[in-house]
């Protein structure tokens, strides 16, 4: 008897801990998707995914914190925008929360590599009672918390994000104080931006390429990928509370290979937890486990968390500005075609006293009629101006829509041509003036 009457003290503290301090869920997974805990995080993965987090704190504790996350993160081509979405229910005990929140977020270079995001998110949140559980539905704290519990909610974030892998968060997971017995839905009075507070610093460093090794069936092989990341990551978390005071968490994560990363963190005055996760093509699953902590040893088990991400379509390229797609000028009084004896493709030895003019080309034909038809359907379909010279040496004739005495600016017009058209054999040729 004495036994169940302290394990039903324990499940009362605990209720009341969980129910007070608790109003923003622990997540295992902030690793892996930063954009739950930050809303300036929205869109920087580069993919429009989905993510599905699940949590069971305590398991073996009943009414102990259960929550389930779904989010949603778009960012878009050349933009300095993306948007988000969360869709959260979170029980403790008797009293379950259903938030949704749309996130609009916003990137600021402050040069062509180190950016500085901002993320706002508003929405509602709702608050409901397992009415199974209560013996007197006529209390008049029932019917009060049930009345007029629809509730607006907001949050906002900013980021640091570097060069060198160094990230640096902030974000108020709460700009109104959650309120249980309302006069009347949406009541905007309880704007409170500082209880809570979130910062995270994480160390993940983007790599344009790396070499990796792939098996194909017996064999082994090196090949280059690109847009990746260092295997080691480190993430540091300092949560404040008015209600429930600091929390001080690390997280460490290790890529074994491409689609396999171990992990591990720990949670001061909690302990230790276990992370492991791998990718199947587009989805990826996720998976933690923290043992029972002090305070409910011998009574539960310990807590799981898994995660899954889905990838919608291509890898998005965010550029600091959309590519300019520049074209030649015409005149009324039109140069004849083929005015080059000769066309050099690079590679070779130039004498340094001569200048060098660039074309982008972006086809190449054997006879006159092709390549002027491709000229005429450039104008009608994309209004640019393009020309056509002849190479003597291998008789093609190449197309070209933009030209210019500088190197830099025919590559990136270049780049300009492949990601805004439909060309995507485009090349820079060299001629000797």
């Amino acid at each position: 008897m004495d036994k169940i009457i302290y394990v039903l003290a324990i499940f009362f503290c605990l209720s009341v801990l969980t129910g007070r301090a608790q109003e923003i869920p622990v997540y295992n997974h902030f690793y892996n998707t930063p954009y739950l805990l930050n809303p300036a995080e929205a869109g920087i993965y580069p993919y429009t995914h989905f993510s599905l987090n699940h949590r069971q704190q305590w398991r073996g504790v009943e009414g102990a914190p259960v929550v389930s996350t779904l989010t949603f993160e778009s960012p878009f081509d050349y933009k300095k925008w993306a948007l988000g979405a969360t869709i959260r229910n979170f029980n403790r005990g008797l009293l379950s929360t259903t938030d949704f929140l749309a996130t609009y977020a916003y990137t600021v270079y402050l040069n062509s590599q180190t950016t500085l995001h901002f993320g706002l998110s508003a929405g509602l949140t709702n608050n409901s009672i397992d009415m199974s559980q209560v013996s007197d539905l006529s209390d008049p704290a029932i019917s009060g918390f049930l009345d007029n519990n629809m509730q607006p909610i907001s949050n906002f974030g900013i980021k640091l994000g570097t060069p060198s892998g160094f990230n640096l968060g902030v974000s108020l997971p709460r700009l109104f104080k959650p309120q249980y017995t309302n006069a009347a839905n949406f009541e905007l009075d309880n704007f409170s931006p500082i209880d809570e507070v979130i910062v995270m610093a994480y160390y993940k460093r983007y790599m344009e390429s790396r070499i990796v090794t792939r098996r194909r069936g017996r064999y082994k092989r090196r090949v280059k990928i690109e847009d990746t990341y260092a295997p080691l990551q480190f993430y540091m978390l300092y949560h404040y509370s008015q209600i429930a005071g600091q929390r001080i968490e690390a997280t460490a994560t290790l890529n074994l290979n491409e689609n396999i990363w171990i992990g591990g963190s720990y949670r001061l005055n909690y302990g230790a937890s276990g992370i492991f996760g791998f990718t199947i093509k587009n989805v990826s699953f996720s998976y933690a486990y923290e043992p029972a902590s002090k305070m409910v040893s011998g009574f539960a088990q310990g807590s799981h968390e898994v995660q899954l991400k889905i990838n919608i379509g291509d890898k998005k390229k965010l550029e600091r500005d959309k590519p300019k797609l520049r074209t030649i000028e015409k005149t009324d009084t039109r140069a004849p075609r083929f005015s080059w004896d000769d066309v050099q493709t690079g590679g070779e030895e130039e004498p340094e006293e001569q200048s060098k003019k660039y074309y982008v080309v972006v086809d190449e034909f054997r006879d006159f009629n092709s390549a002027d038809r491709l000229v005429k359907k450039i104008k009608k379909d994309l209004d640019l101006n393009s020309d056509i010279f002849y190479n003597k040496s291998n008789g093609v004739y190449y197309v070209y829509v933009y030209e210019t005495f500088s190197r830099r600016e025919a590559n990136k017009d270049k780049r300009a041509v492949e990601e805004l058209t439909k060309f995507k054999n485009v090349k820079v040729i060299i001629v000797d003036m």
